[in-house]
């Protein structure tokens, strides 16, 4: 069984071509999505938008049912879109992607709705960070998927404990989350041609969280990063 997921995991021009298209159309939509953004507007008008806009730029299958989170509700990994309206200072957490052909994107982005708390910006610059330093070990072309998700989770732990309550990514290919994944106690060695999400989080029940993810390629030497939405704290106040 493992030999097959192996063989999956490893994609060929055509899929990486499939997969960087989808990504592309989710990058459209998600900028569409932002001009959507006002006080007063609930979780689910956002999210019943971003499903019917896919429709409309013929992706009609979605890679998984919208994550739209406002304000506290960001602190719930998997949040379903509900009857809660977006405020000022409100976190806005966005995780979604669709698929052509049958492959999948996956991107997340989190942001503020008016200018961030100290707490809010330490945070999320707090996650970029520990993006920032599992891209880098893999850029220098480490392969180990437990070190690679230790360096991500050891830097958090620095700044918050123990409120990284997830693997730090995932293949992603046909179905959302295929092999190799980044766990602590992950055996996998990354291969070269494997789609991976790079995605930590920070959640804190009461108050929000913020995830950011991005798609990578990995390759012989380093990686290739399949996912173009600005990420730094200017780009991500509204």
């Amino acid at each position: 069984m493992k030999l097959i997921h192996q063989v999956r995991a490893v994609k060929n021009k055509r899929e990486i071509a499939n997969i960087k298209k989808a990504q592309k159309l989710s990058e459209l939509l998600l900028y569409d999505v932002l001009k959507k953004l006002k006080t007063g507007v609930t979780e689910f008008d956002i999210a019943r938008f971003i499903t019917n806009r896919f429709v409309k730029l013929g992706a009609p299958i979605l890679s998984f049912p919208p994550i739209v989170a406002f304000g506290k509700n960001s602190a719930n990994i998997h949040h379903t879109p509900g009857k809660t309206k977006l405020r000022r200072g409100d976190f806005i957490m966005l995780d979604f992607g669709c698929t052509i052909n049958g492959y999948c994107s996956d991107m997340t982005r989190t942001y503020f709705w008016g200018e961030p708390t100290k707490k809010q910006k330490k945070i999320y610059l707090a996650v970029l960070g520990a993006q920032n330093r599992a891209l880098k070990q893999i850029q220098k072309g480490e392969r180990r998927a437990k070190i690679i998700d230790r360096f991500a989770r050891g830097f958090l732990a620095k700044v918050f404990k123990n409120n990284f309550k997830h693997g730090l990514g995932h293949g992603v290919g046909t179905v959302i989350h295929e092999w190799p994944n980044f766990k602590p106690k992950s055996e996998d060695i990354i291969p070269a041609g494997c789609v991976m999400t790079v995605e930590p989080g920070l959640y804190f029940k009461g108050f929000g969280g913020v995830r950011i993810e991005d798609m990578i390629l990995i390759a012989k030497n380093g990686y290739k990063n399949l996912t173009n939405v600005p990420k730094d704290i200017k780009s991500v106040i509204l």
